[in-house]
């Protein structure tokens, strides 16, 4: 039930076969709740939605596809000074503890520098950690670190990440923020933002261990109405206006292996002021899973998810091309900050441990992740070299 201080609370699906795009059980988060770091923290956590994959991709740290030659890590193996290319806005192997970070300086409740073996590279590495006591304490937890850059038209974005433990992920995961000078609201759910203010995505994790891009941005799809619009009175209206990110899950993906570490590399490109020109990519271990560009990948948009081929149920159309992000209306409007947010909410945690014990599954007290090697540019990273 969606309660008066609930910041995603899911709408009563009307129809049956709605159900299948509708909000899932992850979908609350405090409506003032902030992360460590400047920015409001957001979202929901939808189970649908959908892009374009790779299905030969795992998720072990042996994959490959990037041509190492025009790599940073190709040209820097082992990332040995990697943080002195031009093209790198930040780094950090958490071989020296805090410092690079904008947020913290020092280690919170949640998050703390770790040394040993479980490192990916070194012995470095960063660890968040929420329990089930910690939200039995408090309902919204978001376990973060943040730091900004000069704004960019363009970034990849690559780090490893370990989960040691087999545990409910978490209700939203990592954003990348853009914005103006001066504009720091990225990640205030249910809202929409200017086009000549901001925008931000999440990359998250779904309790079936896939990834998907969750948006906000000024041309972003209600979920009240069928085609995503929020007029009364429309195909499939739920009744209540909201506006919460908008779903882009590649479909036939590898789930990530628990306790192995694995790279992502996330690359966005901002469109051309007010034209369909902006795109998102993902790779997991240099394969290519998720690609958001204009004209590919084919699929249907629904309320608000994006899903690939198409899909089956209720009120689908048929597939046709996607048509690309109008992220923003103003050139002043660029990416300027990345965060690690590990934002958990009590309820949500508590169902998705149920359903991840449902399947007969010995699931930890303890939400854990680890992080590693991190590394923002201007050009393609890759996953480190030997």
């Amino acid at each position: 039930m969606c309660t008066s201080n609930a910041r995603l609370c899911c709408p009563i699906v009307v129809f049956a076969a709605v159900i299948l795009l509708g909000c899932s059980n992850e979908d609350s988060k405090s409506a003032g709740e902030t992360d460590s770091g400047t920015d409001t923290n957001s979202g929901t956590d939808s189970d649908t939605g959908s892009g374009t994959v790779d299905d030969s991709a795992g998720v072990s740290d042996t994959g490959s596809g990037a041509d190492t030659e025009s790599t940073l890590s190709g040209q820097y193996p082992g990332d040995l000074n990697i943080e002195n290319d031009p093209a790198v806005l930040f780094h950090d192997d958490f071989e020296t503890g805090w410092g690079r970070w904008d947020s913290p300086q020092a280690d919170t409740r949640y998050l703390t520098m770790q040394n040993g073996s479980a490192a990916h590279s070194g012995t470095g590495y960063l660890q968040s950690r929420v329990t089930v006591a910690d939200l039995e304490e408090t309902q919204y937890i978001s376990s973060s670190s943040r730091v900004a850059f000069a704004r960019q038209d363009e970034i990849y974005w690559r780090f490893y990440a370990r989960m040691p433990e087999v545990a409910p992920n978490p209700h939203h995961w990592v954003r990348v923020s853009a914005g103006r000078d001066g504009w720091e609201s990225s990640g205030l759910a249910n809202t929409v933002p200017d086009g000549d203010d901001g925008f931000w995505f999440d990359f998250d994790i779904s309790n079936d261990d896939v990834f998907n891009f969750y948006v906000y941005w000024h041309e972003m799809r209600s979920g009240r109405c069928n085609d995503g619009s929020a007029i009364p009175g429309c195909e499939g209206d739920q009744g209540t206006t909201y506006y919460y990110g908008n779903v882009f899950r590649p479909p036939s993906q590898q789930p990530y292996l628990r306790d192995t570490w694995f790279c992502i590399e996330i690359r966005a490109q901002a469109n051309a002021p007010s034209q369909n020109t902006g795109e998102l990519t993902f790779w997991i271990n240099d394969q290519l899973v998720g690609d958001y560009r204009p004209g590919y990948p084919n699929g249907t948009w629904l309320r608000d998810s994006f899903h690939t081929d198409g899909c089956t149920f209720f009120a689908c159309t048929d597939p046709v091309p996607f048509e690309g992000f109008n992220f923003r209306t103003s050139a002043d409007v660029g990416f300027k900050s990345v965060i690690l947010d590990a934002y958990y909410e009590r309820g949500t945690s508590a169902n998705k441990r149920e359903e991840l014990e449902s399947r007969g599954l010995t699931v930890s007290d303890n939400q854990t992740i680890y992080y590693d090697d991190i590394v923002v540019a201007t050009k393609r990273i890759g996953c480190q070299a030997p």
